[in-house]
């Protein structure tokens, strides 16, 4: 695994063995169609990662210990969730109408396994957040008689306008970190043509 370090000598990654571990979890998955041109669906995914052995060379003894303890798995969040809903609406002649809308969660998330080398670990975690996605889809629009067909859409990401954090990093031997987020509430339209 990759280990990220930081000095007065500048920023390196180091690659290290941590041993043994153990990762378990387990997740579920249903989608229902209640109606015609309804689609509902979610999902539903618990992990449990585990260091079972982690050793680490302590800087101040030079001596090799097992801090499994204590490391976390970096990018592996314990829960993470998502629900959707689709509505085909019954065809209009000129083209077909698709309305999406999307929920997904994740739990807490670090991006380093050990504290004791990445100290702004803690402050730079990603939190809990969720994202809001919507879609709404005009297709099959007939362009006169050419054979060609023009497809519309209106989307809109991150509709809660939350502050979903990416990533961090922490250079903590040079005493900061830092962390960089996605974008904010956006919206758009797609416009595409097939022949």
């Amino acid at each position: 695994m990759n280990q990220f370090a930081s000095g007065t000598g500048g920023a390196t990654s180091i690659i290290l063995n941590a041993g043994k571990a153990r990762i378990q979890g387990v997740e579920f998955e249903a989608t229902a169609v209640p109606v015609d041109g309804l689609t509902l669906s979610g999902s539903v995914g618990y992990t449990d990662p585990k260091f079972k052995e982690f050793a680490f060379r302590d800087p101040a003894t030079n001596m090799i210990i097992d801090v499994a303890d204590e490391a976390r798995f970096s990018n592996v969040p314990k829960w993470n969730y998502n629900v959707s809903a689709q509505y085909q609406f019954p065809s209009f002649g000129f083209g077909e109408l698709l309305a999406q809308a999307n929920y997904s969660y994740r739990s807490k998330m670090y991006f380093f396994p050990l504290d004791r080398v990445n100290i702004f670990n803690e402050d730079i975690a990603s939190p809990g957040q969720g994202t809001l996605s919507a879609r709404l889809t005009l297709s099959e629009i007939a362009l006169g008689g050419t054979g060609a067909m023009m497809e519309i859409s209106a989307w809109g990401e991150n509709l809660a306008d939350n502050d979903k954090l990416l990533y961090g990093i922490d250079f903590g031997g040079l005493g900061f970190g830092g962390a960089s987020f996605a974008e904010p509430r956006s919206f758009g339209i797609d416009v595409k043509f097939s022949y």
